[in-house]
Protein backbone atom coordinates (compact mmCIF):
# COMPACT_ATOMS: atom_id res chain seq x y z
CA UNK A 1 0.00 0.00 0.00
CA UNK A 2 1.49 3.32 -1.07
CA UNK A 3 2.05 6.26 1.26
CA UNK A 4 -0.49 8.26 -0.71
CA UNK A 5 -3.15 5.58 -0.27
CA UNK A 6 -2.44 5.39 3.46
CA UNK A 7 -2.72 9.16 3.72
CA UNK A 8 -6.05 9.17 1.87
CA UNK A 9 -7.41 6.42 4.15
CA UNK A 10 -6.24 8.32 7.23
CA UNK A 11 -7.92 11.52 6.05
CA UNK A 12 -11.17 9.68 5.27
CA UNK A 13 -11.19 8.00 8.67
CA UNK A 14 -10.44 11.28 10.44
CA UNK A 15 -13.25 13.05 8.58
CA UNK A 16 -15.64 10.22 9.37
CA UNK A 17 -14.86 10.44 13.08
CA UNK A 18 -15.24 14.23 12.93
CA UNK A 19 -18.65 14.10 11.23
CA UNK A 20 -19.94 11.31 13.49
CA UNK A 21 -18.82 13.30 16.54
CA UNK A 22 -20.55 16.43 15.32
CA UNK A 23 -23.76 14.63 14.43
CA UNK A 24 -23.78 13.05 17.90
CA UNK A 25 -23.09 16.32 19.64
CA UNK A 26 -25.62 18.26 17.61
CA UNK A 27 -28.35 15.72 18.31
CA UNK A 28 -28.21 16.54 22.02
CA UNK A 29 -30.26 19.52 23.13
CA UNK A 30 -28.43 21.20 25.98
CA UNK A 31 -30.21 23.56 28.36
CA UNK A 32 -28.54 25.74 30.97
CA UNK A 33 -30.91 26.32 33.86
CA UNK A 34 -29.51 29.37 35.63
CA UNK A 35 -31.33 30.62 38.68
CA UNK A 36 -32.52 30.46 42.27
CA UNK A 37 -34.91 28.26 44.28
CA UNK A 38 -37.68 28.86 41.76
CA UNK A 39 -35.52 27.42 38.98
CA UNK A 40 -34.80 24.37 41.14
CA UNK A 41 -38.48 23.58 41.76
CA UNK A 42 -38.85 24.18 45.48
CA UNK A 43 -42.42 23.89 46.66
CA UNK A 44 -44.36 25.80 49.31
CA UNK A 45 -42.95 23.63 52.09
CA UNK A 46 -39.27 23.99 51.19
CA UNK A 47 -39.04 20.63 49.44
CA UNK A 48 -37.32 20.36 46.07
CA UNK A 49 -39.67 18.78 43.52
CA UNK A 50 -39.95 19.19 39.76
CA UNK A 51 -39.29 22.61 38.28
CA UNK A 52 -40.49 24.12 35.01
CA UNK A 53 -37.21 22.96 33.49
CA UNK A 54 -38.13 19.32 34.18
CA UNK A 55 -41.50 19.67 32.46
CA UNK A 56 -39.81 21.43 29.56
CA UNK A 57 -37.42 18.48 29.32
CA UNK A 58 -40.37 16.06 29.21
CA UNK A 59 -41.78 18.04 26.28
CA UNK A 60 -38.47 17.90 24.41
CA UNK A 61 -38.14 14.16 24.99
CA UNK A 62 -41.55 13.67 23.39
CA UNK A 63 -40.10 15.50 20.38
CA UNK A 64 -37.46 12.72 20.28
CA UNK A 65 -34.60 14.94 21.34
CA UNK A 66 -31.72 13.82 23.53
CA UNK A 67 -31.78 16.38 26.33
CA UNK A 68 -29.18 17.43 28.85
CA UNK A 69 -30.01 19.92 31.59
CA UNK A 70 -27.12 21.77 33.19
CA UNK A 71 -28.40 22.60 36.66
CA UNK A 72 -25.15 23.11 38.54
CA UNK A 73 -25.27 26.91 38.34
CA UNK A 74 -28.69 27.12 39.99
CA UNK A 75 -28.54 27.51 43.75
CA UNK A 76 -31.02 28.37 46.51
CA UNK A 77 -29.32 31.68 47.24
CA UNK A 78 -28.07 32.40 43.73
CA UNK A 79 -27.84 36.08 42.83
CA UNK A 80 -27.10 38.07 39.69
CA UNK A 81 -23.89 39.39 41.22
CA UNK A 82 -22.67 35.90 42.18
CA UNK A 83 -23.29 34.32 38.79
CA UNK A 84 -21.70 37.30 37.03
CA UNK A 85 -18.56 36.70 39.11
CA UNK A 86 -18.70 32.97 38.30
CA UNK A 87 -18.85 33.53 34.55
CA UNK A 88 -15.97 35.98 34.65
CA UNK A 89 -13.76 33.63 36.66
CA UNK A 90 -14.75 30.05 35.79
CA UNK A 91 -13.82 28.33 32.52
CA UNK A 92 -16.35 25.48 32.87
CA UNK A 93 -19.39 27.74 32.68
CA UNK A 94 -17.92 29.53 29.66
CA UNK A 95 -17.62 26.16 27.90
CA UNK A 96 -21.17 25.21 28.87
CA UNK A 97 -22.44 28.51 27.48
CA UNK A 98 -20.62 27.87 24.20
CA UNK A 99 -22.08 24.35 23.90
CA UNK A 100 -25.70 24.99 24.93
CA UNK A 101 -28.80 25.33 22.77
CA UNK A 102 -30.84 27.45 25.11
CA UNK A 103 -30.35 29.41 28.33
CA UNK A 104 -33.16 29.93 30.84
CA UNK A 105 -32.57 32.50 33.58
CA UNK A 106 -34.52 33.14 36.78
CA UNK A 107 -32.54 35.65 38.80
CA UNK A 108 -33.08 38.86 40.73
CA UNK A 109 -35.45 37.96 43.56
CA UNK A 110 -32.64 37.06 45.97
CA UNK A 111 -30.84 40.30 45.08
CA UNK A 112 -33.98 42.29 45.84
CA UNK A 113 -34.68 40.59 49.18
CA UNK A 114 -31.07 40.84 50.33
CA UNK A 115 -30.73 44.51 49.47
CA UNK A 116 -34.06 45.34 51.10
CA UNK A 117 -32.98 43.49 54.26
CA UNK A 118 -30.02 45.87 54.60
CA UNK A 119 -32.29 48.93 54.66
CA UNK A 120 -33.26 49.98 58.18
CA UNK A 121 -35.64 52.64 56.91
CA UNK A 122 -37.14 51.60 53.60
CA UNK A 123 -38.42 54.41 51.41
CA UNK A 124 -39.02 55.09 47.70
CA UNK A 125 -35.51 56.52 47.31
CA UNK A 126 -33.79 53.46 48.78
CA UNK A 127 -35.91 51.21 46.57
CA UNK A 128 -34.90 53.25 43.53
CA UNK A 129 -31.23 52.79 44.45
CA UNK A 130 -31.68 49.03 44.92
CA UNK A 131 -33.42 48.61 41.56
CA UNK A 132 -30.79 50.76 39.83
CA UNK A 133 -27.97 48.61 41.24
CA UNK A 134 -29.74 45.37 40.23
CA UNK A 135 -30.29 46.74 36.74
CA UNK A 136 -26.59 47.49 36.35
CA UNK A 137 -25.62 43.97 37.48
CA UNK A 138 -28.30 42.37 35.29
CA UNK A 139 -27.27 44.18 32.12
CA UNK A 140 -23.62 43.40 32.89
CA UNK A 141 -24.60 39.74 33.26
CA UNK A 142 -26.38 39.56 29.90
CA UNK A 143 -23.43 41.34 28.28
CA UNK A 144 -20.96 38.90 29.81
CA UNK A 145 -23.07 35.88 28.81
CA UNK A 146 -23.24 37.18 25.23
CA UNK A 147 -19.46 36.91 24.93
CA UNK A 148 -19.77 33.11 24.95
CA UNK A 149 -23.39 32.34 24.15
CA UNK A 150 -25.06 33.51 20.94
CA UNK A 151 -28.43 31.79 21.00
CA UNK A 152 -31.77 32.47 22.67
CA UNK A 153 -31.90 33.68 26.26
CA UNK A 154 -35.20 33.26 28.08
CA UNK A 155 -35.66 35.25 31.29
CA UNK A 156 -38.49 34.35 33.64
CA UNK A 157 -40.03 37.14 35.66
CA UNK A 158 -41.42 36.98 39.17
CA UNK A 159 -44.93 37.03 40.56
CA UNK A 160 -46.44 38.88 43.50
CA UNK A 161 -45.34 37.89 46.97
CA UNK A 162 -47.94 36.55 49.38
CA UNK A 163 -46.41 38.71 52.10
CA UNK A 164 -48.16 41.98 52.74
CA UNK A 165 -44.95 43.98 52.28
CA UNK A 166 -45.26 47.10 50.15
CA UNK A 167 -41.58 47.38 49.29
CA UNK A 168 -41.14 43.71 48.37
CA UNK A 169 -44.13 43.80 46.04
CA UNK A 170 -43.22 47.16 44.55
CA UNK A 171 -39.70 45.83 44.17
CA UNK A 172 -40.96 42.77 42.28
CA UNK A 173 -42.92 45.00 39.88
CA UNK A 174 -39.86 47.18 39.31
CA UNK A 175 -37.61 44.11 39.02
CA UNK A 176 -39.82 42.63 36.31
CA UNK A 177 -39.72 45.89 34.40
CA UNK A 178 -35.93 45.94 34.32
CA UNK A 179 -35.66 42.22 33.47
CA UNK A 180 -37.98 42.74 30.52
CA UNK A 181 -36.24 45.90 29.33
CA UNK A 182 -33.07 44.19 28.10
CA UNK A 183 -33.36 43.84 24.32
CA UNK A 184 -31.16 40.74 24.14
CA UNK A 185 -33.56 38.43 25.95
CA UNK A 186 -37.02 36.89 25.60
CA UNK A 187 -39.11 37.58 28.67
CA UNK A 188 -41.78 35.41 30.26
CA UNK A 189 -44.30 37.24 32.42
CA UNK A 190 -45.47 35.19 35.41
CA UNK A 191 -46.88 38.09 37.42
CA UNK A 192 -50.43 37.62 36.15
CA UNK A 193 -49.95 33.99 35.14
CA UNK A 194 -50.04 32.47 38.60
CA UNK A 195 -51.79 35.25 40.49
CA UNK A 196 -54.21 32.80 42.09
CA UNK A 197 -54.26 31.11 45.55
CA UNK A 198 -54.75 27.70 43.90
CA UNK A 199 -51.09 27.76 42.83
CA UNK A 200 -49.84 28.05 46.42
CA UNK A 201 -50.36 25.17 48.82
CA UNK A 202 -48.83 27.19 51.64
CA UNK A 203 -49.93 30.85 51.68
CA UNK A 204 -46.94 31.77 53.88
CA UNK A 205 -44.41 30.68 51.25
CA UNK A 206 -43.34 32.43 48.08
CA UNK A 207 -42.83 29.16 46.22
CA UNK A 208 -45.71 27.59 44.27
CA UNK A 209 -47.04 24.10 43.64
CA UNK A 210 -46.58 21.66 40.76
CA UNK A 211 -49.46 23.15 38.77
CA UNK A 212 -47.71 26.53 38.74
CA UNK A 213 -44.42 25.02 37.57
CA UNK A 214 -46.26 23.17 34.81
CA UNK A 215 -47.92 26.39 33.74
CA UNK A 216 -44.58 28.21 33.55
CA UNK A 217 -43.15 25.35 31.49
CA UNK A 218 -46.00 25.76 28.99
CA UNK A 219 -45.04 29.42 28.63
CA UNK A 220 -41.44 28.38 28.00
CA UNK A 221 -42.60 25.95 25.31
CA UNK A 222 -44.77 28.62 23.69
CA UNK A 223 -41.91 31.13 23.77
CA UNK A 224 -39.42 28.71 22.22
CA UNK A 225 -41.88 27.85 19.45
CA UNK A 226 -42.49 31.55 18.88
CA UNK A 227 -38.78 32.41 18.51
CA UNK A 228 -37.66 29.26 16.70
Amino acid sequence: MSKLTKLVILIVLSLSVYFIYNITMNSKYKIINLGDKLSLGYNSYGIKEASYIDYYKDYLLKEKKEVEIINEYSKENQSIKNILYTIKNTSSIKKDLLDSNILIITLGYNDLLYDLSLEENKNPYSLNKIISDIKTDYNDLIKEISKYYHKDIIVIGYYKSNKNDYYINQGIIRLNQLLKSNKNIYYINTYDLINNPKYFNNPDSYYPNIQAYQLISKKIISKTLEIS
